[in-house]
């Protein structure tokens, strides 16, 4: 048996504009937050359900090294000068 996942009709009556899904954090399947294994890539999800895609996951933590790179040489040419 093949799992379709939410309908539209099931998000609308459960969760606020999808607010019970996440994403898988092998595939990025959007999935239920409940959901023991992704039915896309068959991963076990196990409550590990990612609130953001990978894409954007990998983007925030890129995001967050340029932002500590940067405080840090900002921390030594404060010192250096």
């Amino acid at each position: 048996m093949h799992d379709e996942g939410p309908s539209a009709d099931d998000l609308a009556r459960f969760g606020d504009e999808g607010s019970q899904t996440g994403f898988c954090p092998e595939c990025g399947t959007e999935i239920w937050d409940a959901s023991p294994s992704c039915p896309s890539c068959g991963a076990w999800i196990e409550g590990d359900v990612r609130s953001r895609p990978p894409e954007a996951e990998a983007f925030h933590r890129r995001a967050m090294w340029l932002g500590v790179v940067i405080i840090l040489i900002a921390f030594v040419i404060m010192y250096v000068l």
